[in-house]
């Protein structure tokens, strides 16, 4: 009986994503090493650091975060195709780490990039690990955008925020996919009817639709930086507060097309949506999050491992 391949599918959502370190550690707590790993924006950083056994370095790394930490990693440009040029960090990620070529992993690793010229998925699996997951989390807009041989890439969360497809494609029996806007705090796909407007704060219901709360609190990228990240004061939005909250709301009616067509056999959704874009510093929430959502999903993920384990 060969061994059983189990695979972990880990998705974007930025400083969302240190839940992530927590949803490994939750598995390992029930005896789960996957040994399979596809990752998507902060997913590949993640799964990067665990690919190649260094979970326990990106974890005391990020652990020591403070807002100015996380400033301070921010290089910003305004000549180039983003705000942000996202040397520094990967730089500092690379030194806090020991990661350099991708074949130095110990488990098989995918990253997901976007083509921004022809809109194609990509799957990255040779070369810079920096380089790669550099591209994967390329946010459009606010990193620049990152050249891989003749391609320009972004974000792979434009064309498939979870990756599961991708972690199949390694050779994963099992895949366990990891959510990170699936906590019920992103926007809804229900239409609202607005039966007026509000002119004043003093005029706005008391309840606007969460695709109106996001707009206002979800993604104020400049706000953020000018409040050290942590301002929830509900605003008009700035140009990069809309069109980043734009672009995450086509990225989850997108998601929840993928995961229909090829969903994992297991789902996993840390309770993380209070946690916004730029708090990097929250990652003791987050990987608390991230253990919690594993244990409420247990049952069904020691099912899925015993239905496949008797037909592999």
């Amino acid at each position: 009986m060969s061994e059983l391949k189990i695979g972990v599918a880990l998705g974007s959502g930025a400083a969302k994503g240190w839940a992530h370190i927590g949803v490994l550690r939750g598995l390992a707590r029930i005896g789960i090493l996957p040994t399979h790993v596809a990752g998507c924006s902060i997913g590949a950083f993640v799964g990067a650091a665990y690919a190649a056994g260094k979970l326990d370095e990106l974890e005391q790394w990020v652990r020591g975060f403070s807002s100015w930490d996380v400033m301070g990693l921010l290089d910003l440009t305004w000549r180039r195709g983003g705000l942000v040029s996202g040397e520094k960090v990967f730089q500092a990620a690379s030194k806090a780490m020991g990661i350099g070529e991708i074949t130095e992993l110990e488990k098989p690793f995918l990253a997901v990039a976007t083509d921004l010229y022809t809109g194609q998925e990509v799957w990255l699996a040779e070369g810079s690990l920096s380089d790669i997951v550099r591209a994967s989390c390329s946010i459009p807009g606010l990193m620049e955008p990152k050249r891989i041989g003749n391609r320009w890439l972004v974000d792979g969360a434009v064309v498939n925020p979870v990756p599961v497809s991708a972690c199949r494609a390694l050779g994963a029996d099992l895949v366990l996919a990891v959510d990170l806007h699936g906590d019920g705090r992103h926007p809804s796909s229900e239409p609202v009817r607005l039966t007026r407007v509000a002119h004043t704060p003093e005029e706005a219901p008391a309840k606007e639709s969460g695709f109106m709360d996001l707009l206002a609190t979800g993604k104020e990228l400049v706000n953020g930086l000018a409040d050290r990240f942590t301002s929830t004061t509900i605003q008009q939005p700035n140009m990069l507060a809309v069109m980043h909250q734009s672009m995450e709301i086509l990225e989850q009616r997108h998601k929840r097309a993928r995961l229909m067509g090829d969903p994992p056999d297991a789902l996993i959704l840390p309770r993380v949506g209070e946690i916004n874009t730029m708090e990097f510093q929250r990652a003791g929430e987050a990987i608390a999050a991230g253990e919690a959502a594993v244990l409420r999903v247990r049952h069904q993920i020691e099912a899925e491992l015993d239905r496949l384990s008797r037909q592999v």
